[in-house]
């Protein structure tokens, strides 16, 4: 597509659903100054953002050539905005709207922050984290990096203001991974990296380098509320950037939390370009994390079945069995070590069973996306780029939209049917959803649940985790147990109530970097609430959030940087300076303070 090759690396969204309309947050970089607006407004998928600041390039790798728009790129930053109540072709250039946004005035509205996460409750939206990309000069990019906070866009007026955060500090990371309830105005965001770009106090800092961060973030939107929660127990290193997470509400006091994919590394520890696709640094998806947020422990998971090959920048959507029997986590795309192993399938974890199954081989490869789940059955793709060669983070730009399936950067995928679809319908999307026979061919039961494989192969790897998931106290263990000692716990605090004409049905973090240059997306999608409230529905946000979902986002690492020879790292090491969770501690660099569990009430 000629207007595609205008601009280069298409990024990521993230966002949450509920009535009727979808807002899409594109910041970017147009290649050509008369190209801008309809970059903006046409493929909102496709810009860049770059900052002329010299520094850390994350992201950016100094073998890449530059983007062919130089010296005259042209920054660019918007909300556009799908109508989710008609139907729509993803061809179809008109689907977009477009709502102005100052991202160049630091003082009215939001800067252009790449890789952080959106969140949203049925008044406002919120955007967290990120970082302003200073690897290439842009015409109206920002070049300095703005004070920590978190920005408030009201629905209602439409004015953007920087919300007044109580609780625990704010302080920026990138590429975590997100969720938000659907039922309650609570939502979350696991790790992340720290790095230069991204922290005020690092910005003027020669020489500073990547690192990974700890712990967990809770964000009640009702009272603007950050609290502050131990991932000591996570994995090894307590660390997790660029993979897949997902909340399912219904299962004990106040949902937990499935993390799994991407990277994990020693926190404190500088970390160079090479560093994200290295095999020291991955998650294996044979292995996830699950987190009780009632009682704030984690537990470790071996996973049996189809077991995908290990990936980072993809994206997932969740959906639970109308009885509440099992829970599926659909996963499609992402980075593998190289372009063979970047496969597009889509792979669905089952929940208690821990079982992958593959459920669709079209392979329509993708990555640096972002994915939605659209009603109760759509599975909607924003962004992203085709992969190409064996570059696992290429800057092609012909890879963002030349195949039909990803035209301007939107595929949906049906969680009923098991296929793709270039079209939307959103009377299909509001059908009620059912589990394919692929699935229960594997777990038991019919397309309205009565799974019967509720329990891992070989069993649980701990007691509390099979009681947890099941509510049967003679679940089947394995003989070594994995996982983290329950903390003291408090009574959770509440999330404000949704409103009784709609509810908020996924927000997805991870807004996602770019190698080139980089752009902070958002994809707010509204639908309708279904009459059944007492059903829970939730949705993944990066990462690695994004992942401003947000991602994977959240959900990947291509972002990190170079380290030259002569390079310092950052100097706030765990030893060093600043908070860090130690033993009997819960602190992380995210934020400084300490809380109790995170918690929110269900609507009525």
């Amino acid at each position: 597509m000629a207007a595609c090759e205008k601009v280069l690396a298409p990024r990521r969204f993230s966002g949450f659903s509920a009535e009727g309309l979808a807002f899409v947050s594109a910041d970017g970089l147009a290649s050509e100054p008369q190209a801008a607006e309809t970059a903006a407004s046409v493929l909102p998928s496709h810009k860049l953002e770059s900052g002329p600041q010299a520094g850390s390039k994350y992201g950016h790798d100094p073998t890449d050539p530059p983007p062919a728009c130089l010296p005259n790129c042209v920054f660019d930053s918007d909300v556009d905005t799908i109508d989710l109540s008609e139907p729509f072709s993803n061809a179809n250039t008109s689907v977009w709207g477009h709502i102005s946004k100052n991202g160049t005035n630091q003082n009215s509205s939001p800067p252009t922050m790449n890789d952080g996460s959106m969140f949203a409750d049925d008044s406002s939206l919120y955007l967290y984290g990120g970082g302003i990309s200073v690897a290439y000069p842009a015409v109206g990019a920002p070049t300095v990096l703005p004070p920590d906070g978190v920005w408030q866009y009201d629905l209602g007026s439409g004015q953007w203001s920087m919300a007044a955060i109580s609780g625990v500090p704010v302080n920026r990371s990138i590429i975590g991974m997100s969720a938000q309830s659907s039922s309650s105005s609570v939502a979350y965001y696991l790790g992340g990296v720290k790095e230069p770009a991204s922290d005020p106090y690092f910005w003027t800092l020669p020489g500073a380098t990547p690192y990974m961060d700890q712990g967990l973030l809770s964000f009640e939107e009702g009272s603007l509320t950050f609290q502050n929660y131990s991932t000591a127990g996570i994995n090894e290193y307590g660390t997790a950037a660029a993979g897949f997470m997902a909340l399912i509400e219904s299962i004990g006091t106040y949902g937990v939390l499935i993390a799994f994919g991407g990277i994990s590394n020693v926190p404190g520890k500088p970390m160079n370009v090479t560093d994200e696709y290295g095999l020291s640094l991955q998650w294996n998806l044979s292995s996830v994390s699950v987190y009780d947020i009632g009682v704030q422990v984690w537990y470790q998971q071996t996973t049996t079945g189809d077991i995908p090959r290990w990936r980072y920048s993809g994206c997932s959507v969740i959906v639970s069995a109308p009885d509440q029997s099992s829970h599926s986590i659909y996963v499609f795309g992402g980075w593998g070590n190289s372009f063979g192993e970047s496969d597009g399938n889509v792979y669905v974890l089952s929940i208690p069973s821990f079982q992958w199954i593959r459920v669709n081989e079209e392979s329509n490869q993708r990555s640096r996306h972002h994915c939605s789940l659209i009603g109760s059955n759509t599975m909607l793709v924003v962004g992203g780029i085709t992969p190409s060669y064996n570059n696992p983070r290429p800057d092609d730009p012909s890879g963002c939209d030349t195949t039909s399936m990803f035209a301007q950067g939107l595929g949906m995928f049906s969680l009923n049917n098991h296929s793709w679809s270039t079209t939307y319908d959103p009377v299909g999307a509001a059908a009620p959803y059912q589990i394919h026979p692929n699935i229960s061919a594997i777990i038991g039961g019919n397309a309205t649940g009565g799974a019967s494989l509720t329990t891992p192969p070989g069993g649980f790897s701990q007691k509390a985790l099979g009681v947890l998931l099941t509510g049967n106290p003679n679940v089947e263990t394995l003989e070594s147990s994995a996982g983290s000692t329950p903390r003291a716990t408090t009574t959770p605090p509440k999330g404000k109530k949704v409103l009784s004409t709609g509810s908020i049905a996924g927000i997805v973090g991870s807004c996602v970097f770019g190698l080139l240059a980089s752009m902070a997306l958002g994809l707010m999608l509204y639908f309708r609430r279904r009459q059944n409230s007492e059903r829970f529905q939730a949705a993944e946000m990066s990462g690695q959030i994004a992942r401003f979902e947000l991602s994977d986002g959240k959900d990947k690492v291509f972002e990190l940087c170079a380290t030259a020879s002569g390079e310092k790292p950052l100097p706030a090491t765990p030893d060093e300076k600043g908070p860090r969770e130690l033993e009997g501690h819960e602190w992380v660099h995210e934020v400084v303070g300490e809380a109790s569990p995170p918690g929110y009430e269900s609507a009525t």
